[in-house]
C-alpha cells in the first residue's frame, strides 16, 4: 500500500517540470519557468521544447502599440549629427547631416512624449520579425533532494521587411516634408549609413543561445491533512555568455544571449495541491549580471532617439538585473493523463549602465539618457495542455505538451506570441 502511495504521488508529479530554462527577454513572450521539481532520489528528467512566433508590432515607453523598432523612439535624423566625434566636414555626406542638424527644430516634443507628434526628420521604422527555437534540458536527481541541471537553447531569428517612413509634417509651415536639405538627407541616407559602418539590411541567422547550468534542492511534504501535497524548490546557477551577441554594426541586430555577460541566477518555486487534482503555484526568478568592457554604439546628442546612431566606442556595461514572477493554477490530470494549466507571468529588466572609456570625447550621461538601455517590462498570460503517459510499475513516463504564450501589457517589448510543443521523458532509475 505504501508503494501504491508512492507511485501515485509520482504519477500526479511526473509533469510538474516543465519551462525551465533561463532565457527571457524583450523580443517574444515569456514562459511560464517551473513547477517545483519532483522529490525523487536519481529521478532523470530529459525535455525538449520546440517554439516559434512572429510580429511586426511593439510597445514603445508610453505602452503604446507601435511598428516594431519604434520600440526606443522614432529614429531622430535632425539630432543625428550633434555631438558625433570625428565628422569631416570635407565629406559631403558629415556636411549634411550637420547642415541638418542646425535647421531650427520645430513643434518638438520629448523623446518620452506619448502623444502621436509628427516630428521633423524622423524615421518611423517597421519590420517583421520572427524566431523559432529549440530547448534541451536535463536534470538530474541526486538524493535528499539534491539535483543539477543543464538548459541549452539554439536559436533562429529572422529581421525582413524592412521600412523607413518619413514621419516629418507636411504641412507648409517649415520645416516640414519637403526642406531642402532634408530631402537631401533622405536621398543620400544609406550612403550616410555606408560612411559610419552601419548596415541596415534584411538578415537571418540561426545558432547557440547562452547555456545554464544550475544546482537545485527540492523537497515535497505530504503529512498535511489539509492539503494534498506542499512543494518547494529552490536553484542557484550560472549562465554562461555562449550565444552571439548583437553587432553594432548591423542596425537590427538581436543578440542571442545577454551579449556575452555573465550572469548569477537563483530562482524558487512553490506549490500546494488541493482536491487530489488542482494545483496552484508561484515563482520567481532574478538573474545578476557581470560588467563587461565591450564596443558598443552610443547616444551623443540629449535630444536623439531611436534605434540609429553614429558614434562606436569601448565602454565598460553594466547589465541591469532582470528578474520575473508568475503564478499558475493547473488542473492536473483531471481526466487520465490530461491536465491544463494557466498562469501569468512579469519580467522586468532594469536600465544598463555604460561608461565609455574615452570620456573627454563621450558624456556619460547623455550616454544613459538612451531609451535603449532603459530596460522593458512585459506582462504575459501562458496556457498549457499536457499530457502523461507515465504507468504503475514502469521505468519510463513519457509526456507531451503544447503551450500558449502572450504578451499582453508593459513597455519596449516585440509582441511576439509563443506556440510551442514539448515532449519530455521521465526515467524512474528506482521504479
Amino acid at each position: 500500500m505504501k508503494q501504491f502511495a508512492y507511485f501515485l504521488w509520482f504519477f500526479l508529479c511526473a509533469s510538474q517540470f516543465a519551462h525551465a530554462f533561463h532565457d527571457t527577454d524583450f523580443y517574444r513572450a515569456n514562459n511560464l519557468f517551473y513547477e517545483p521539481r519532483l522529490e525523487k532520489d536519481y529521478l532523470t528528467t530529459l525535455n525538449v521544447h520546440l517554439q516559434g512566433g512572429s510580429t511586426s508590432k511593439g510597445r514603445n515607453a508610453c505602452h503604446e502599440t507601435v511598428p516594431l523598432f519604434d520600440i526606443f523612439g522614432t529614429s531622430d535624423m535632425h539630432e543625428l549629427a550633434v555631438g558625433v566625434p570625428c565628422k569631416d566636414l570635407s565629406n559631403p555626406l558629415d556636411v549634411i547631416i550637420q547642415q541638418l542638424s542646425m535647421i531650427p527644430s520645430r513643434c518638438y516634443t520629448s523623446q518620452d512624449a506619448c502623444e502621436d507628434t509628427f516630428r521633423f526628420a524622423n524615421y518611423s521604422i517597421s519590420a517583421d520579425f520572427d524566431i523559432f527555437e529549440a530547448y534541451l534540458a536535463w536534470v538530474q536527481n541526486i538524493s535528499h533532494g539534491f539535483f543539477i541541471q543543464v538548459d541549452i537553447p539554439i536559436k533562429r531569428m529572422r529581421v525582413c521587411n524592412i521600412c523607413f517612413a518619413d514621419i516629418s509634417p507636411t504641412t507648409p509651415a517649415c520645416p516640414n516634408i519637403n526642406t531642402p536639405i532634408w530631402k537631401a538627407f533622405k536621398n543620400n541616407f544609406q550612403e550616410i549609413l555606408d560612411r559610419w559602418d552601419i548596415c541596415c539590411q534584411s538578415y537571418t541567422k540561426s545558432g547557440l543561445g547562452d547555456i545554464a547550468a544550475v544546482v537545485g534542492w527540492t523537497h515535497s511534504f505530504q503529512d498535511t491533512k489539509v492539503l494534498d501535497f506542499v512543494d518547494t524548490t529552490i536553484r542557484f546557477g550560472v549562465v554562461i555568455p555562449s550565444g552571439e551577441e548583437a553587432n553594432p554594426d548591423r542596425l537590427f541586430s538581436i543578440s542571442f544571449g545577454y551579449d556575452k555577460h555573465t550572469a548569477a541566477l537563483i530562482d524558487g518555486s512553490f506549490a500546494f495541491g488541493v482536491y487530489e487534482w488542482l494545483s496552484i503555484g508561484s515563482y520567481f526568478d532574478v538573474l545578476v549580471f557581470g560588467s563587461k568592457t565591450r564596443c558598443v554604439r552610443v547616444k551623443t546628442g540629449l535630444q536623439q532617439s531611436g534605434i540609429i546612431k553614429l558614434a562606436k566606442t569601448e565602454a565598460s556595461v553594466e547589465k541591469g538585473p532582470l528578474w520575473q514572477v508568475g503564478a499558475y493554477i493547473k488542473a492536473d490530470h483531471f481526466a487520465r493523463g490530461l491536465s491544463l494549466l494557466f498562469g501569468y507571468s512579469f519580467a522586468s529588466k532594469n536600465s544598463d549602465c555604460i561608461t565609455p572609456c574615452d570620456t573627454e570625447k563621450f558624456c556619460p550621461s547623455i550616454i544613459n539618457s538612451d531609451q535603449m538601455i532603459q530596460g522593458w517590462k512585459m506582462h504575459t498570460i501562458n496556457m498549457k495542455a499536457e499530457y502523461d503517459f507515465a504507468r504503475e510499475g514502469k521505468m519510463f513516463g513519457p509526456r507531451v505538451a503544447f503551450y500558449y504564450n502572450r504578451p499582453v501589457g508593459g513597455k519596449r517589448y516585440f509582441t511576439t506570441g509563443i506556440i510551442g510543443g514539448e515532449a519530455g521523458l521521465e526515467i524512474a532509475w528506482d521504479f
